[in-house]
């Protein structure tokens, strides 16, 4: 018997943390938050509204991924629901969109690192950026290769650094919070429609990677429950993240500076510079962003399309090297080598805003395509057994469907450039290479394998543990929302 395989070692910590990780991160701390020098106070109105079209994909990748849990994601989903062609475009895509998140990351780690050296008065102005994040990235394939339950503790550690860095942040900066930068909500005037679309772009862009925990499918226990619970929990964390550090950003930086943070690399930390609010404010913040908030983007950066990779190159859709999984480690080691190949070329270009609108653009078009695998599984495989089922799936969908559509009308020129192009390579390679390679689609229980149902004291416990972070959840996000009634009231 072949024991050469993924293995399930996932829990829900580690696939909330997973998620959490890789979209809280480049988003937030860099060309997401540089919009408050926009449109100001009015960017949690953008967050809600990213929020509310990120809930039903969430829901509908809950359902496919309980369903069918293995590694690939989207990539399954439409080789099973739609056809081959358009999981090879959704597999292309999502490698393209993670893995530059990932590399944005690395940037911006470099960006926040190269400020906190300067407090202590060591001046990296003249070493490259990209120097920095190739080391960095050099360090997480390493992690990576070496297996994923190694891979999965730091992410945990990572998470939970970042989190305990900004709570205390946080307490620190409420007494130098001014309630009337929020000026009551008000703004002299709006930006134009399609700047006001291109901004919501971005601000959804930081809850993108939102299904992370889904391509790791292949290595979660008890998937039919841990999957769609991590996808449920996690979308509105990253809204309590993102509303929390915004309310600070906009409490903390006079109007006169949003200038600043509409063009800054490292919005929270030049703004804290502008204003004259160096030293230890700007370590802590760094140090929070850079070793908590960026490591865990880097992290899943490279071990989620790394899973893609190799279930595309088992299916002949990725050269068949793609597909190894390493005899000690049991990880997809050549994959992650290849994501780490990405990673440099997308470093090289050295542009976190270029990289950012790729990113969107590319995970746009394979939500998109997931949502038409969702609507083609329910028509092929009615019966199919689902463990979980997303209220009003298939107006989901639509709505979805529509949403994006209109994002990507007014995304970046050149970036949705790039994206025809990895499209156009994409379906020239699937029709002269992968078309004509021998395919077979599995059943689905030899594709999964056997999912174990857990006993009732594991049910208990997971039940117990699935309830905990439900309540911490719902509590952070009403507080979240709660603050920005706070300069409503006392002003």
């Amino acid at each position: 018997m072949n024991e050469n395989k993924l293995v399930r070692v996932l829990g829900l910590r580690e696939a909330i943390s997973m998620t959490i990780g890789t979209v809280v991160g480049v988003g937030l701390f860099t060309c997401g938050s540089a919009q408050v020098g926009f449109v100001g106070p009015w960017i949690i109105i953008f967050t809600f509204l990213a929020l509310l079209v990120s809930i039903w994909p969430c829901l509908i990748y809950g359902e496919m991924s309980a369903t069918l849990p293995c590694a690939g994601g989207t990539y399954n989903f439409a080789k099973r629901g739609l056809n081959r062609l358009w999981a090879n475009l959704a597999g292309w895509h999502y490698i393209i969109s993670v893995v530059a998140i990932g590399a944005g990351e690395t940037l911006a780690f470099s960006n926040y690192f190269k400020i906190l050296f300067q407090q202590f008065g060591v001046n990296l102005a003249g070493v490259d950026s990209r120097i920095i994040a190739i080391v960095l990235v050099v360090a997480f394939l390493v992690l990576n290769y070496r297996g994923i339950e190694m891979s999965g503790k730091a992410q945990t550690g990572f998470v939970f650094f970042f989190w305990a860095c900004s709570i205390a942040w946080f307490v620190y900066m409420i007494p130098r919070i001014h309630l009337d930068y929020f000026g009551g909500f008000a703004m002299d005037s709006l930006p134009p429609f399609k700047e006001i679309m291109y901004i919501f772009g971005l601000v959804w862009w930081c809850y993108t990677g939102f299904e992370t925990c889904v391509s790791m499918g292949g290595e979660t226990k008890y998937p039919q429950y841990t999957l769609p619970r991590a996808l449920k929990l996690s979308v509105f964390l990253v809204f309590a993240v993102n509303a929390l550090f915004q309310w600070f950003l906009v409490g903390l930086i006079s109007h006169e500076f949003y200038g600043v943070l509409a063009t800054a690399d490292a919005p929270y930390a030049e703004g804290l510079q502008a204003i004259g609010l160096v030293g230890f404010p700007i370590i802590l913040l760094c140090i929070g962003i850079a070793f908590g908030g960026d490591l865990s983007t880097i992290n899943p950066g490279i071990a989620a399309p790394a899973r893609y990779i190799y279930t595309m190159a088992e299916d002949g859709a990725l050269p068949s090297v793609l597909g190894k999984i390493h005899p000690k480690y049991k990880t997809p080691h050549v994959a992650v080598l290849f994501v780490g190949l990405i990673n440099f070329i997308l470093i090289a270009t050295g542009s976190i805003d270029y990289i950012a609108s790729v990113s969107l653009i590319s995970l746009a078009i394979c939500y998109m395509i997931g949502c038409g695998a969702y609507l083609g599984l329910k028509k092929k495989y009615p019966d199919m057994s689902r463990p979980y089922k997303a209220p009003l799936g298939t107006v989901g969908c639509y709505v979805t469907f529509v949403t994006y559509i209109c994002m990507l009308i007014f995304a970046d020129r050149a970036a949705l450039l790039t994206a025809l192009v990895v499209s156009v390579l994409c379906i020239i390679y699937y029709i002269a290479i992968a078309r004509k390679k021998e395919f077979k689609i599995l059943s689905i229980e030899e594709e999964i394998g056997e999912i174990d149902e857990p006993t009732e004291q594991e049910k208990a416990k997971i039940d117990k543990e699935y309830n905990i972070w439900k309540i911490g959840t719902s509590i952070v996000t009403i507080v979240a929302l709660g603050i920005y009634l706070i300069p409503i009231i006392m002003n």
